[in-house]
């Protein structure tokens, strides 16, 4: 749906922008920048900006799409599902670890993570039952459809510039995620070099930047006997 609708290639463009604006106005040594003031600048800009361009386009509204202000960050409104910025951390360049770089402590991330919990937990320890009767087993992708809060993730490296994104349905389980898809991975331009100067965290596969998506998979399937569900 978002990408039929454009936001995926709208998102990936704004984020490349300011990406690009804050990394060539970002001084360390003259004035004493650092990541963090590198991450934030560009949140609230990527915000902004966001705000500013879903509200002055019809046609972002024709396709029932509509953003809003929640504690000083933008939220996207959709049929169905509402979308939240949150940037990578620096130290993880464009190859976060999802189990481990990301926390719901508070405020509208953790509510978002919460409702997302209510919805899918509860359908959860079904989902990897044995059942003594032959009935019919409940279907693990239809309470992922009712989870409505999703996080688009995004990244940049600091030395080449490039971006990378993905969606996401936080929780407040201790994996973070009830499911990780990749949306974008910016690719160099020919003759220019990449340089992602991070090691891969151990959710990270090698062809991670293909478009490997970290567990915990969406569908579970019911097991006999003991052990956890798959």
């Amino acid at each position: 749906m978002l990408g039929e609708v454009g936001l995926t290639d709208f998102l990936r463009e704004e984020i490349g922008a300011v990406w690009t604006a804050n990394r060539d106005r970002h001084e360390p040594e003259e004035l004493y920048d650092d990541s963090w003031t590198l991450a934030s600048q560009s949140s609230r800009n990527l915000a902004n900006r966001i705000l500013a361009r879903v509200q002055g386009d019809d046609r972002w509204r024709s396709a029932g799409v509509s953003a809003s202000k929640e504690h000083n960050a933008t939220v996207l409104h959709l049929p169905g599902c509402e979308i939240r910025m949150v940037k990578a951390p620096a130290r993880a360049g464009r190859r976060p670890g999802f189990a481990s770089d990301f926390e719901w402590s508070s405020g509208a991330r953790l509510d978002a993570a919460s409702r997302n919990h209510a919805v899918y937990a509860a359908m959860a320890p079904m989902l990897g039952m044995a059942s003594l009767f032959e009935v019919e087993q409940p279907d693990g992708v239809h309470p992922v459809h009712a989870c409505r809060d999703v996080f688009a993730v995004w990244a940049g490296d600091l030395t080449s510039g490039l971006t990378a994104g993905w969606f996401g349905l936080p929780t407040t389980g201790p994996d973070r995620w009830i499911a990780v898809v990749p949306a974008w991975w910016d690719e160099p331009n020919p003759g220019s070099v990449s340089t992602d100067e991070v090691t891969p965290q151990p959710d990270s596969g090698p062809s991670f930047g293909s478009g490997v998506a970290p567990t915990p998979s969406v569908t579970l399937k019911p097991q006999t006997g003991k052990g956890n569900p798959q």
